[in-house]
């Protein structure tokens, strides 16, 4: 499970969308992997697959019933899977909102929402010129504008990229640092250098990290494969 980070709480099927979004261009200090980017790549892959978990429990319910109307699952048997299932779809949806609590947004996400809105304007405004609804100046001066929105946009996706990839670099590479320091708490532990207590400790709070650090890289990967 994800380390917990305090974030004020935020519904539960909020989007993690701006209204409003500022493009500017990258630095280097931009480049940075900090710890609140890996957890925010690792909750939303984890997120992904509650989701799909969510989904699939419905799913499964909903056969369960239709299967005990024709007869093919006896009610009792259908009853005791249901309450299994219902159980299992309420301990994923409380750890759903605990994540989204502390969730923070990744920009390319909300950049690709913001162009994907101007493009959707752009297409009823020429929706509009065709019905003659507006004036050849007026749909000139708004196509001009939502042109520009989706031009700065694709420019800054296009920075953000980049900066996951650099990230994807800076976690593989972080990634192989904990793994040889987890191999090393072992052999300071078999050299008495640590004790076991003091082991276990430092190996079970390393091995946290190490699967968040794990869950990230996964995501950003996917992430990008998606993207490009």
């Amino acid at each position: 499970m994800f380390k917990e980070k305090d974030e004020p709480e935020e519904d539960l099927h909020a989007t993690s969308f701006g209204s409003e979004i500022t493009v500017n261009d990258s630095t280097e200090e931009d480049f940075s992997l900090t710890d609140d980017i890996v957890y925010a790549l690792a909750v939303k892959g984890r997120l992904i697959l509650i989701d799909k978990e969510m989904e699939e429990i419905l799913e499964e319910i909903e056969n369960l019933e239709e299967r005990v109307k024709v007869g093919l699952v006896p009610k009792e048997d259908a009853k005791n899977r249901v309450d299994e299932l219902n159980k299992r779809f309420v301990e994923i949806k409380i750890e759903k909102k605990q994540l989204k609590k502390k969730f923070t947004p990744i920009p390319i996400f909300e950049l690709i929402d913001k162009k994907e809105t101007a493009k959707e304007r752009l297409s009823k405004l020429k929706g509009l010129k065709k019905e003659k609804s507006i004036s050849q100046k007026t749909y000139e001066k708004m196509e001009r504008e939502y042109r520009e929105e989706i031009a700065t946009t694709e420019k800054a996706i296009t920075n953000e990229l980049l900066k996951m990839e650099r990230w994807k670099d800076q976690l593989k590479k972080q990634l192989a640092q904990k793994r040889e320091t987890l191999e090393t708490l072992f052999v300071r532990k078999s050299t008495g250098e640590l004790t076991e207590d003091e082991y276990n400790k430092e190996r079970a709070e390393l091995s946290e990290e190490i699967k968040n650090w794990e869950a990230a890289l996964e995501e950003l990967q996917k992430t990008l494969k998606k993207l490009k």
